[in-house]
């Protein structure tokens, strides 16, 4: 067990002025209030600063610096936080209320985690998401890579926190615009064990202008030449694939790999990115399965027709996923979030948020 102690909330902020006073309102509505709130503006240009100054809260500290990305801004906050749990919180997410409570009961089940999270609920581009039964989450230790294997445990940076041994054992995030968090979990996943609670306290807000909406591609127009062309947890998990590992995590790393070049191969033929697909197959350590051996094939036909063919078959998938769902069982509740300005807004995202997780069961 380890003794109750305080929280900082480490929040980047980079021109996110229409979505961080919602934020803010739901990391301000936590029931658990022993934390500091440190808010980070990386350079930016849209007064999202001024709209996170109408907080008049002791507990929040603002810093300020040139544009360096969002690592660079979590390692800001971290070298200038006072507590030793940093509890991370992107200026276009949400938290529901009890959020920093199930973080403490991870890591008072597993002091030792150098990683810790909770699920995630994941809103639809107007804002809306679905709300869960209320119930206890079952927390334990996980094999991180299995778990991306498995889709097992769905988890944003927003949902994540570290003490501070790890940020002192294995230094801080890269400078990668897009993709460095995933690279930070995959180093400390490589080194210290990693605990999770089921239980989803955090929402993603998709659609939002953040970078990884913005980027199309993590190798677009890239003639891929190395793993981190794909993405920077690639890079890391290439440079140290040498190592001596137990066979169970072995596997687990081959499956999570395997699925980075799935979700790239698949991503690329989204967008018709011909030179992504024709330079991928000289990295696939394995033979790929059936289903990308053919998308791949079809990017060495003439462009115009590979980019025919790939925008045909994503018209087809969608038009019977939205079969599927006019003919599916009825959607659960859904909780519309407005990303609010006001210093009210926490007061009424949290009584959004209790009722729904009332009566749903």
């Amino acid at each position: 067990m380890v003794p109750k102690s305080m929280f900082s909330i480490v929040v980047p902020l980079w021109n996110k002025r229409h979505t961080v006073a919602a934020t803010l309102a739901t990391a301000l509505a936590q029931s658990w209030r022993d934390f500091e709130l440190i808010i980070v503006d990386d350079g930016s240009t849209d007064g999202g600063m001024e709209v996170a100054a109408r907080f008049d809260d002791p507990r929040i500290r603002r810093l300020r610096q040139a544009n360096k990305g969002p690592g660079a801004a979590r390692n800001a906050a971290i070298r200038a936080a006072r507590h030793d749990w940093f509890a991370f919180l992107d200026a276009d997410d949400l938290w529901l209320p009890d959020h920093l409570e199930e973080l403490d009961r991870i890591r008072r089940r597993f002091p030792e985690a150098g990683l810790i999270g909770t699920k995630i609920l994941r809103s639809d581009r107007r804002g809306r998401y679905r709300l869960p039964a209320r119930e206890e989450g079952r927390i334990e230790r996980v094999d991180y890579f299995d778990c991306g294997v498995r889709g097992s445990w769905s988890t944003t940076t927003s949902s994540a926190a570290i003490p501070r041994r790890t940020w002192e054992a294995l230094g801080g995030f890269g400078d990668a615009p897009c993709g460095q968090d995933i690279e930070y979990w995959t180093r400390i996943a490589l080194d210290l064990p990693v605990a999770v609670s089921r239980r989803a306290t955090a929402v993603y807000i998709t659609g939002t202008g953040g970078i990884c909406d913005t980027v199309r591609s993590p190798c677009l127009a890239r003639e891929l030449e190395h793993w981190g062309d794909i993405c920077p947890a690639m890079a890391v998990l290439r440079d140290r694939q040498a190592e001596g590992r137990s066979p169970e995590l072995a596997r687990s790393i081959d499956g999570y790999i395997d699925r980075q070049f799935r979700y790239s191969t698949r991503h690329a033929a989204r967008l018709g990115d011909l030179r992504t697909l024709r330079s991928l197959p000289r990295l696939y350590l394995r033979r790929p399965p059936l289903s990308d051996r053919l998308l791949l094939a079809w990017a060495r036909a003439p462009a115009p027709v590979a980019r025919a063919g790939f925008a045909i078959g994503l018209g087809l998938k969608a038009l019977l996923r939205a079969l599927s769902r006019r003919t599916g069982p009825a959607a659960r509740r859904t909780c519309e979030v407005r990303q609010c300005s006001g210093g009210s807004a926490a007061s009424r995202l949290a009584a959004a948020a209790a009722p729904a997780q009332s009566e749903l069961v």
